[in-house]
């Protein structure tokens, strides 16, 4: 059953998204896809010559202004976009 409401693939938005951690909410807006996603992220390194190292802190950072791409359909936007409504 459908609440009338589906994604461009046809996908009812209904359907219970699996997941609970980072992708948590987020849902591809054109495929339904519930990931993964390709997000641009900032992250600190320790910068050599030769190359770099995580930095200790090792975070990583993103937001919902960070660029998306699904990586099923490639629509692409901002991370967002990909919030299951």
């Amino acid at each position: 059953m459908t609440n009338g409401i589906t994604t461009d693939s046809g996908l009812d938005r209904n359907e219970t998204n699996p997941n609970s951690n980072c992708l948590d909410g987020k849902r591809c807006p054109r495929c339904g896809s519930y990931g993964p996603f390709e997000v641009e992220v900032s992250m600190r390194v320790l910068l050599y010559d030769s190359g770099s190292d995580d930095a200790e802190d090792g975070s990583i950072e993103y937001d919902d202004d960070a660029f998306a791409v699904c990586y099923a359909c490639r629509c692409k936007g901002k991370f967002g976009d990909f919030n299951d409504r």
